[in-house]
């Protein structure tokens, strides 16, 4: 399979979906991957098992405030000095790159730095969905060794950044990238081919492509028919159709450094044939718990997004407000997540809800 410009476009909206409210919209960083594909031809996208096993895999994400792509962008070529870094600490060659994190912006992105850095694209992620934290990744619940973390700006400038743990890898990256502008993009997790084989979340860059795919062919169907495909097709729940009554802000919890990321709840009320009913929503830089009358529909790690009636895109944690129409899918997670390691890294309680994993049910 390759990634050219003629996919962008449904690869990105799959992406969106992934990304359960979070990671920054696709759409940012699809200039910069298909002027990326453009110059510098398709990229490739590979198993793990056909590469050679001593080969290094290079996970690859931008870091900082999406925000700030707003007037600045990046370049998609951050990728050539840190592939350059990566090869000299390592003394191996890299023979594939990978998307750290599918969800949201970050899943067009890793395309312009393949490309850029004249890479293939594993077809796999360390998260396969969106997440705040560095460390939460499948590496990190597989037990591979964090540091060092490569980082670079669009100016060519590169820092790394040793850490024994991914927690002081986090906070060290970020200092480094607020340096940069608050936008730059870090390689961190650098692992043999072999090693990756048993410590990422594969099927990753196929599964978004799939899911927007399956988007385009609804086109002109409603929003809650297409929802329902995809629960249907990738074995999630489409757990209503509604409107937003309130927004409240709320106070952050000190129960961990992701509590902060608990700022709002929202009230869905039932429409159409859900009327009568009414969905609470507790969301952070994620969509992070779904529940109704008491009881939980759906929490982090599975994937709850949102999709506008109208327009039928994903809305995300901080565009949510009073009066949009919506339909609310929760999508199953990867089984990496679901182990207790897992779940301590990114179930609810990490994000400072007081509520235990559930799984997803139907109605």
């Amino acid at each position: 399979m390759r990634l050219n410009g003629g996919c962008l476009a449904d690869f990105a909206r799959g992406c969106d979906v992934l990304a359960a409210g979070g990671g920054g919209y696709a759409a940012a960083t699809v200039p910069m991957t298909q002027v990326a594909v453009g110059t510098q031809g398709p990229v490739e996208v590979v198993d793990l098992a056909d590469l050679p096993p001593d080969g290094l895999v290079m996970p690859c994400a931008y870091l900082g405030s999406p925000a700030v792509w707003v007037e600045r962008i990046g370049t998609g070529r951050e990728s050539i000095a840190i592939r350059r870094q990566v090869e000299q600490h390592f003394g191996a060659e890299v023979v594939a790159m990978m998307c750290t994190e599918i969800g949201g912006s970050n899943g067009p992105a890793s395309v312009a730095l393949a490309a850029n850095a004249r890479l293939p694209l594993a077809d796999a992620d360390g998260m396969g969905r969106a997440f705040p934290g560095v460390e939460q990744v499948a590496m990190q619940v597989a037990g591979v060794h964090p540091g060092p973390s490569v980082l670079a700006d669009d100016h060519d400038h590169v820092v790394l950044v040793q850490a024994d743990t991914g927690e002081w890898l986090d906070r060290l990256a970020r200092s480094a990238v607020t340096a940069f502008g608050d936008t730059g993009v870090s390689a961190e997790y650098v692992m043999t081919v072999d090693q990756a084989r048993g410590s990422v979340v594969t099927g990753s860059i196929s599964r978004a492509l799939k899911i927007g795919r399956v988007l385009a062919e609804c086109a002109g169907s409603p929003v809650v028919t297409a929802v329902r495909r995809l629960a249907a097709e990738f074995g999630g729940v489409c757990l209503m159709e509604g409107k937003v009554g309130t927004v409240t802000p709320q106070r952050a919890s000190a129960a961990s450094k992701f509590a902060a990321n608990l700022r709002s709840t929202a009230l869905l009320d039932g429409i159409n044939s859900d009327d009568g009913r009414c969905l609470r929503v507790e969301a952070g830089h994620e969509y992070l718990a779904i529940l109704e009358d008491g009881e939980v529909r759906a929490t982090t790690p599975d994937i709850i997004t949102l999709f506008d009636v109208y327009s039928g895109d994903v809305v995300s944690t901080d565009s949510l407000g009073y009066g949009q129409r919506v339909v609310v899918l929760a999508l199953p997670c990867p089984e990496v997540w679901l182990q207790p390691a897992g779940l301590r890294l990114v179930g609810p309680r990490a994000f400072g809800l007081d509520l235990d994993y559930h799984p997803l049910a139907a109605p």
